[in-house]
């Protein structure tokens, strides 16, 4: 164990060093070491969130600024620098994207911008502003981070496939379905990142910090949930290949699904032409994600199923699906995207059905990432065999996805029973014994998701100590 956590604390040193940028020729796992090293740090601070939630506990974090600031790295560590460095992960390994001199120093800086993001906690003149979608601390320092992450993203998203790329050995979940997917979701990531900044540039200054974020983060964050789905339709795709040996939808079929997505979040900057205070630019991508989303999301959801059964059938799949990794992300993603669905069409107004509602959403993006990093693990050459336990490994998403599943639930439940969103500490008051429970629910699925993500980095972490020693 120690050796595992000494490991954990050394992968930034390795992401950074000058050796290792020299030895690998592969970028996309250096992006890797950076989203599992932000994903430890979204667990650290979600710990924190959890503490100043449960009931009987909150005598232990009881300073709600402290624990407003923990959520603000939490949020941002597990929505956005994890996400979209394992975005980049894909990308490059999908596209041929390999080692040049733009991606060492696009790494550089998002190493710069996540150190800057960190060290601003500890700042008291760094106000925590809970925005939607990309919460900020409003000091320079993290204003800095979170913009230098950014420019190492365009970098990332706009290099070329390396002219040697197709006479390299393709990686072994490479699927020209998946491939479609993962261009348009880096294509949208750079559209966000446009969007925030004419945004930041036409909205006027507000009395109000915290209206000021909102507005600005509003219509980029809405791009960015399109991003996000297309990132994890893209590891659906890579799973069912790996489950059935089979895409499951032809790539002009799939080529309309994914358009059906893109274009409506691509063409969706032109929201801002009356402006950034406008009933256009907030009612306009409100309705762009409730409608764009969900009904190409559940024709995929029929695919994979419809895909598997026939797999069934045909005796291409065999045994116990629960004991089937691939199969276990496949399901628990789907589950959390469907509760996500339900709950948000739930929401009448600001409580915690909110909250719940994404972390549904999102967690489903979660999952099929960690499942998709055991698969990357594999093709770096990293063993995932030699523990107590081989059931480990396929056991993980299972924990996390019920987990996460009570978590979005009992935090629904409060919200249904007029628990507010938001609050922490000594500023949470009960007022119900349905409150109760429903934050007892949350705080039970909260643990559990958290041991599904301390198994989850376990299993790496380990795996990779092994693969040293081999």
């Amino acid at each position: 164990m120690l050796a595992i956590i000494k490991k954990a604390f050394r992968l930034p040193v390795e992401i950074w060093s000058i050796e290792s940028v020299l030895s690998e020729t592969d970028f996309s796992k250096r992006w890797l070491k950076l989203a599992l090293f932000s994903l430890m740090l979204a667990g650290l601070f979600s710990a924190v969130i959890v503490l100043a939630r449960t009931p009987g506990l909150t005598e232990l974090i009881n300073d709600p600024l402290f624990a407003r600031k923990s959520l603000v790295l939490h949020v941002d560590f597990a929505l956005v620098v994890w996400f979209y460095s394992f975005l980049a992960v894909l990308f490059m390994s999908l596209t041929g994207t390999y080692f040049n001199l733009r991606l060492a120093i696009a790494m550089k800086v998002a190493m710069i911008g996540v150190f800057l993001m960190v060290i601003s906690l500890f700042f008291k003149s760094a106000e925590p502003i809970l925005a939607n979608y990309i919460p900020v601390l409003d000091h320079p320092l993290f204003i800095s981070g979170i913009l230098l992450f950014g420019i190492s993203l365009i970098i990332t998203f706009t290099s070329k496939s390396s002219p040697d790329s197709a006479k390299r050995e393709k990686p072994s979940f490479y699927t020209l379905n998946a491939r479609q997917s993962i261009r348009y979701a880096g294509l949208l990531v750079l559209i966000a990142i446009c969007t925030f900044i004419v945004s930041w540039i036409i909205t006027p200054e507000f009395g109000n910090r915290t209206t000021f974020f909102e507005v600005v983060i509003w219509g980029g964050g809405h791009i960015l949930q399109f991003s996000n789905v297309l990132g994890m339709i893209t590891v659906w795709l890579i799973l069912l290949y790996k489950l059935t040996g089979s895409d499951g939808i032809s790539e002009s079929i799939n080529k309309v699904l994914i358009l059906t997505l893109a274009v409506p979040a691509a063409l969706s900057p032109l929201l801002l032409i009356d402006g950034t205070t406008s009933q256009l630019y907030y009612g306009g991508f409100t309705q762009l994600m409730r409608w764009f989303i969900f009904p190409v999301v559940l024709l995929y959801v029929a695919i994979v199923f419809k895909t598997i059964w026939k797999a069934r059938q045909t005796n291409t799949i065999s045994g116990s699906l629960f004991k089937n990794l691939y199969f276990n992300g496949l399901f628990v993603s789907i589950l959390l995207a469907v509760t996500g669905f339900l709950i948000g069409a739930m929401i009448r107004s600001s409580n915690t059905l909110i909250p719940a509602h994404y972390h549904a959403s999102l967690g489903s993006v979660t999952v099929a990432y960690m499942v998709m990093v055991f698969i990357f693990m594999k093709e770096y050459g990293y063993s995932l065999e030699g523990f107590k336990s081989a059931k480990l490994v396929s056991w993980q998403p299972l924990l996390f996805g019920v987990g996460q599943t009570i978590f979005v639930i009992g935090f629904a439940y409060a919200g249904m029973h007029g628990m507010g969103r938001k609050l922490f500490g000594s500023d949470q008051s009960i007022h119900s014994l349905e409150a109760m429970i429903g934050l007892g629910l949350m705080s039970i699925g909260g643990l559990l998701a958290m041991a599904g993500g301390l198994l989850f980095i376990y299993i790496v972490i380990k795996s990779y100590i092994n693969s040293k020693k081999e």
